[in-house]
């Protein structure tokens, strides 16, 4: 309802008169039309057994499903939890999940992490059938699935035009740097900024999730076809800055994706491509205005052409404060588009209402000086944020810590916005109390061996590394001490369960009674209000469990309760539960209590 209440609401406003001419301008996002289908597709617990020392090393299909929303023309999945062993990231000996596109062959890889990163839904997948596998290395745990629905494409709906004439005079197009926006139905389109990063309309992202290159075109019916998962990126929300849209003018978001969950690579990686984003000049006679999108289409354009790229040329003829103006081509889906300067090629902006008619009119953008998209590309969040000093561990970090001392990581730092000053690299670990910090051994220039103390067995111990540079202190994570890396003092362990809560663990349920306000949920904290929420989740990766996460929502009557899955630690031989609370209570009278059962509940 946020998201249709703020739709409606820029569908009204009304473009001021500039110059002689005053219209009706129209935020041109064209949502995605879609319906959900329940299902209960649950694996169960499987693993890798065997013990054959011919597929030793290689991951093996411990469970397969075809799902089918019949006739659909696209499909996606939603989870309702997974829980995948070993490594949590590309490579190793992660288990993951593959999705194949039974029309298409196309496919879809998932690691734990990934599986946060996609907020626990797959790509999109064109046709009605995906067939959904499970692998896993031997003797690396359990893992289980849970699908709960299944999101599927209809045929074509309908959409508004903002055409400067009689006729639709967009092309076909494929610039590398222009991306469609799912399921918003907008556009976006990466910028040459220290990370190469995403600009689009601020009335876009109230169901930005996923971001797709090199879409195809739809069906001749006017079904929206995507391109492989190999194509598609999940929308990193930590990265996001928004004012949300507030008119012509003054409508602008920026954000970065998370690198694909199947090729390792990031957008810009992938595309090659992006824009210089330059201020826009002022008017004058012959310049003209290129807008590149995803709109949509009406007879008699075909519906081949609906939500994928086209181009069109027109007249550039208002710069005043932040807005600009052109009579160029545009239609629902074009909301994010650059305004690009024609003889330049550089974005001056970011196209977000139209305006035109076959009597006249202009469509509108927002210039690339407004002071609020200044501010938000000056400050990036998120996998946006400029690194001072790139930090490589060429050997990995280590998952566990010898007792004796003897565990050493490679670190290596090298210039990225900033030089390093070699002799500087400096590791900082603690075993639960303030951080020591300890010199690290330099190897050669800013390369360095990172020594681990002697600690007691079965210590849990956060750490960062550190160096100076040019400008000051850099530290890896960035965010450091606030944010540290996880180890333990051992020298072997089994992890049966590991869960950073970005998606839903499977087996775990909420029981409320006689509650008002403040049932447990799982979610990225609300901030901002004065019940003592916490700033964010405790290891940044996005979500946790929450009591009620709309702003000053606290516990009311009650009470809620949160219980995990039955877990079997019987052939473990010192099995520890470890986790991270945050509990604010200001006048004595509400608890948390945390029980744990010996005989399953």
């Amino acid at each position: 309802m946020l998201f249709l209440n703020q739709f409606m609401q820029h569908l009204l406003r009304i473009l001021p008169v500039i110059g002689f001419l005053a219209s009706l301008a129209l935020g041109q996002a064209s949502p995605i039309q879609s319906q959900t289908h329940f299902v209960d597709i649950d694996s169960g617990e499987v693993a890798n057994n065997s013990t054959s020392p011919a597929t030793a090393g290689l991951a093996q299909v411990v469970w397969s499903r075809v799902v089918t929303a019949p006739d659909a023309a696209w499909v996606r999945l939603v989870y309702a939890g997974s829980m995948l062993s070993g490594d949590g990231d590309r490579g190793g000996n992660g288990s993951y999940l593959r999705i194949t596109s039974m029309r298409d062959g196309y496919l879809q890889t998932q690691h734990r992490v990934h599986v946060g990163h996609w907020s626990d839904t797959s790509a999109y997948f064109n046709g009605d059938s995906v067939l959904v596998e499970i692998l896993a290395h031997q003797g690396t745990g359990p893992n289980r699935l849970i699908i709960k629905g299944v999101i599927a494409g209809p045929s074509h709906p309908s959409g508004s035009d903002s055409i400067c004439g009689p006729t639709d005079d967009r092309q076909l197009s494929n610039d590398a740097r222009v991306a469609r926006l799912m399921p918003i139905g907008c556009t976006g389109w990466l910028i040459n900024d220290c990370n190469n990063c995403f600009l689009t309309a601020g009335h876009c992202t109230g169901s930005l999730q996923v971001v797709q290159f090199n879409v195809p075109l739809s069906t001749g019916s006017g079904s929206t076809q995507n391109p492989p998962p190999s194509d598609q990126y999940a929308v990193d929300n930590t990265s996001l800055q928004s004012n949300g849209g507030q008119g012509t003018g003054n409508d602008w978001a920026y954000f970065g994706v998370q690198p694909n969950s199947t090729t390792g690579l990031t957008a810009f990686q992938a595309q090659g491509n992006a824009f210089n984003v330059a201020t826009p000049p002022p008017v004058s006679a012959g310049l003209d205005i290129r807008i590149t999108g995803n709109g949509s289409t009406s007879s008699p354009v075909s519906p081949t052409w609906y939500l994928v790229q086209k181009t069109h040329v027109g007249p550039f003829v208002t710069f005043n404060g932040s807005l600009v103006q052109y009579q160029t081509d545009t239609t629902g889906g074009n909301s994010g588009s650059p305004v690009i300067l024609e003889n330049t090629g550089e974005a001056i902006g970011i196209h977000t209402h139209g305006g035109c008619g076959s009597t006249g009119g202009q469509n509108s953008g927002t210039g690339s000086n407004n002071s609020g998209l200044q501010a938000a590309l000056a400050n990036p969040l998120g996998v946006c944020e400029c690194a001072s000093l790139n930090f490589d561990f060429p050997n990995g970090r280590p998952t566990l810590v010898n007792p004796d001392g003897t565990t050493t990581m490679r670190v290596t730092i090298s210039a990225s916005t900033l030089t390093p000053i070699p002799g500087t690299g400096t590791l900082h670990y603690s075993s639960g109390g303030a951080f020591t910090s300890v010199a690290m051994t330099q190897v050669s220039p800013n390369v360095y061996d990172a020594i681990f103390p002697a600690l007691p067995c079965l210590t849990n111990v956060s750490y960062y590394v550190s160096a100076q540079s040019s400008g000051g202190l850099s530290t890896e994570p960035s965010q450091a001490p606030n944010q540290a890396f996880e180890t333990i003092v051992a020298r072997n362990i089994t992890i049966v369960r590991d869960f950073d809560f970005n998606s839903a663990p499977p087996g775990w349920g909420v029981t409320n009674t006689n509650l008002s306000t403040g049932a447990w949920v799982r979610g990225t904290p609300a901030t901002g209000g004065t019940r003592g929420e916490p700033a964010s989740d405790f290891d940044g990766s996005g979500q946790c469990w929450i009591t009620g996460n709309t702003t000053n929502e606290d516990v009311d009557d009650g009470p809620t309760a949160l219980t995990t899955e039955i877990m079997n630690l019987s052939t473990l031989s010192d099995p520890r539960v470890t986790y991270t609370r945050w509990i604010t209570n200001d006048d004595g009278d509400d608890f948390l209590t945390v029980d744990i059962s010996e005989n399953g509940g």
